[in-house]
């Protein structure tokens, strides 16, 4: 790991230097008039025309900017100042600009194409943004919906009964990728396993993707990476919206928001969700629900303001409530002989940010954040006299205080902080009880280098102390470097993430099966008997821009590595049980990913990636007749299909019609469990995996747009209509050990279809 640290601070310090000598500096200074008199500006913006990046002055309005013979008019610019233009003919001159107040500021119309797909250039961590608009081009009622048309995310079923879809990211599962609602914490502890599902997507305003460890401002429990929601705001450019979703199998989706400004530092939103599901659909005729019955609720309160002396923030409450029954058929006409599943949910959160800039230190800012989260769910896996009960109930709390500002100049700048994490979590299944209580009081900072907009050094350290595993620290890392006339970018990046464990929580589809569980504690005095999960990780990103003839095209190439250190292994490898245990040096995820983006025709978009995972476990192995570990063997990870092929299609016309189609490949994937094989008589039986087939999935949405108000849209989802094949293992001896229905690889439910409308109102200054 030395090494890499190493080479990626060498190959920064080369890319650097190499840039200092292969461009010519322009350097300058930007006033602004008061009067008579001229004074600095600090934070002004420098840019070459017709090119998006430059750089910002410092304290003292002075700035360096690299020169390129193709853009010789440079601009400068700040907020309400009117810009100033000036022709680069000598290269050794110093130039002054200055910029004088718009007394009056005149209508201003802005055309621009706002990115709803794209690699963050200015980010130095590897970030995709998603807008809105990308995310409704699926079937999108929740956000487990919401990733099928990104690549950097796999979406899959998490078991046969309840139809929850879970993420992986990187190869691991979506727990270990921190997500963040408005960069504080959210999906986690007991909400980790249906937490995606219970955020409408017709709420979310939109998100940033960040593959490999993200900042240390955010906290410690980014693993392979993280992923930001950004909720619709009350100063947002919609006043009202009704989105109606009306699927196959009996679904029906609505959501609404109204806002109301009430004066113009004041605005609030209330945004309301109801959901229900109350068709029974066996398609598959093996006695079980292919998708459970449900009921949806969730009504949310956000406030936002803003004062003329700098102070601005939200406040946000919301309660959510979800019922949902599944299992097999026969269980709704006698509870008693049938087996069944009732899951029942309700969640209680607020959050709230705080901001402050400091008047006269143009870089410099006060923020918090606060955030509070009451969750409680009862689960009922069985009949009605023979069953088995998870229970759960959890308190978070969440506290982020930060300081922005700069050392000397722009060129170098500062976030610091104090923040601090609780969790009381109660947890009761089949005789197991677990309770933990667990304060993270934490600091944190972060540097960077920056002096022009090309280049950038990033470095954070954080220090935790967990009052249940002592004081750690989190060295984190990420570098970037734009050139070739800013279409070229390599990015890298390491750091360290930890995390608590939720061994229940966030593998719930083990409860719906016949598995005895075994917890092998490592100390007893931790939470679940557990260590803390520890890894490494490191990666490197590189993009150009080019044209493919005449086609503007983009292609995008990453690799990372996750390396864990300290891990806690859900071990499913023998029929009938489910272990828990710490392994040292476990699993080791290589990813691998191109892209490649087009632009054919003005209104046509395509999307082609290629994805291969390496993923290996090593799990402790049990001879026949002991269950002592003595050995360990390394096996791939069970459901990840190492190799994975997308493509997406968009169309759009003058008339406002978007045509969207994507179809994906996946590879043979590993199933959890081992097949005994005689060799011969008195021989040892030996042990062979067991994979998926590889299959398509085709989806297919048109929508089309009135007035820029009223969408309307259908689609179809798995147009191949393509099925696992006994996706219940015993499924008609529902109360036996072998009896899973966590074997999923593929769609249980087969072809959808679907449709809806959007009717949107916008605030009188859109």
């Amino acid at each position: 790991m030395k090494n890499i640290f190493a080479l990626i601070a060498m190959l920064s310090i080369c890319m650097y230097a190499s840039a200092q000598h292969e461009h010519h500096d322009i350097k300058g200074t930007v006033l602004f008039s008061s009067g008579a008199e001229t004074e600095p500006l600090a934070g002004a913006f420098i840019h070459w025309q017709d090119n998006p990046s430059g750089v910002f002055t410092n304290a003292k309005g002075e700035f360096v900017i690299e020169h390129h013979q193709n853009a010789p008019y440079l601009i400068a610019s700040f907020a309400a100042y009117s810009a100033d233009t000036q022709y680069v003919s000598e290269l050794d001159s110093t130039f002054i600009f200055i910029l004088k107040e718009q007394n009056e500021l005149g209508t201003a119309i802005v055309l621009a194409k706002r990115i709803t797909y794209g690699l963050s250039k200015l980010s130095p961590r590897t970030t995709v943004l998603l807008g809105e608009r990308e995310f409704q081009k699926a079937a999108c009622c929740n956000l487990s919906e919401s990733f099928e048309n990104s690549p950097a995310i796999d979406v899959s079923f998490s078991d046969a009964v309840t139809g929850t879809k879970q993420i992986k990211m990187l190869g691991l599962d979506g727990f270990y990728t921190l997500i963040g609602r408005e960069y504080m914490p959210s999906v986690r502890t007991i909400n980790s396993y249906y937490g995606l599902s219970h955020i409408p997507a017709a709420w979310v305003d939109a998100i940033q993707i960040t593959k490999g460890a993200g900042s240390v401002v955010n906290g410690y429990e980014s693993i392979a990476g993280q992923i930001n929601i950004e909720l619709k705001k009350p100063f947002g450019k919609e006043k009202f919206l009704l989105d109606q979703f009306v699927g196959g199998g009996g679904r029906v989706e609505t959501d609404l928001m109204y806002v109301k400004d009430i004066n113009k530092h004041v605005a609030t939103s209330l945004l309301a969700r109801y959901g229900y599901r109350g068709l029974q659909n066996d398609r598959n005729k093996d006695g079980f629900l292919d998708m459970p019955l449900s009921k949806d609720f969730k009504v949310m309160n956000r406030w936002q303001f803003y004062t003329e002396s700098g102070f601005e923030g939200t406040a946000n409450v919301s309660f959510h409530t979800n019922e949902q029954d599944a299992g097999q058929t026969q269980y709704y006409e006698n509870p008693a002989a049938g087996y069944g599943i009732e899951i029942d949910s309700k969640v209680i959160d607020a959050f709230a940010k705080l901001g402050k800039s400091i008047k006269g230190k143009e870089f410099s800012s006060f923020g918090s954040q606060y955030s509070f989260n009451h969750s409680e769910m009862t689960s009922v896996y069985g009949s009605s006299t023979i069953n088995k009960t998870y229970q759960a109930h959890s308190d978070q709390a969440y506290v982020n205080l930060l300081y922005e500002g700069i050392l000397g100049n722009s060129f170098h700048q500062f976030q610091t902080g104090l923040s601090f994490l609780y969790d009381n979590v109660r947890e009761s299944y089949d005789g197991y009880r677990f309770e933990r209580e667990e304060t993270v009081p934490g600091a944190f900072l972060e540097y960077t280098y920056k002096p022009k907009e090309t280049f950038s050094l990033v470095g954070g350290i954080r220090t935790d102390y967990n009052s249940i595993y002592g004081l750690s620290i989190t060295p984190r890392f990420h570098s970037k470097y734009r050139f070739n006339k800013d279409k070229t970018a390599i990015r890298a990046s390491a750091g360290m993430g930890r995390r608590t464990s939720n061994p229940l929580a966030q593998n719930q589809f083990l409860f719906a099966s016949g598995r005895e569980f075994n917890f092998v504690f490592t100390d007893p005095s931790l939470a679940y008997g557990l260590e803390q999960e520890v890894a490494i990780n490191s990666g490197v990103s590189f993009e150009h821009e080019f044209r493919l003839g005449y086609m503007p095209a983009t292609i995008g190439v990453d690799y990372f590595n996750t390396t864990f250190m300290q891990e806690v292994v859900i071990d499913r490898e023998t029929k009938g049980k489910a272990s828990f245990y710490n392994m040292k040096n476990g699993t080791r995820a290589n990813s691998i990913q191109a892209q490649l983006d087009l632009t054919p025709a003005r209104r046509t978009e395509v999307r082609i990636a290629y994805r291969m995972f390496d993923v290996q476990t090593k799990y402790y192995t049990r001879p026949p007749l002991s269950m002592a570990m003595v050995n360990t063997e390394v096996m791939a990870k069970p459901f990840i299909s190492k190799h994975r092929a997308f493509i997406n299609v968009t169309q759009r016309t003058r008339n406002d019609w978007q045509f969207s189609s994507t179809a994906t490949w996946y590879g043979p994937q590993r199933i959890a469990g081992k097949i005994d094989t005689v060799l011969s008589i008195g021989s040892l039986p030996s042990t062979s995996p067991r994979y998926s087939p590889q299959f398509f999935l085709i989806n297919a949405q048109v929508s089309k747009t009135f007035k820029k108000q009223f969408e309307v849209y259908m689609g179809v989802e798995n147009i191949l209509n393509y099925t696992q094949e006994n996706p219940i293992q015993d499924a008609d001896i529902p109360f036996s050990q072998n009896f899973d229905a966590g074997l999923v690889y593929g769609p249980i439910f087969g072809r959808m279809m679907y449709g809806g409308f959007r009717w949107r109102l916008k605030g009188k200054s859109e």
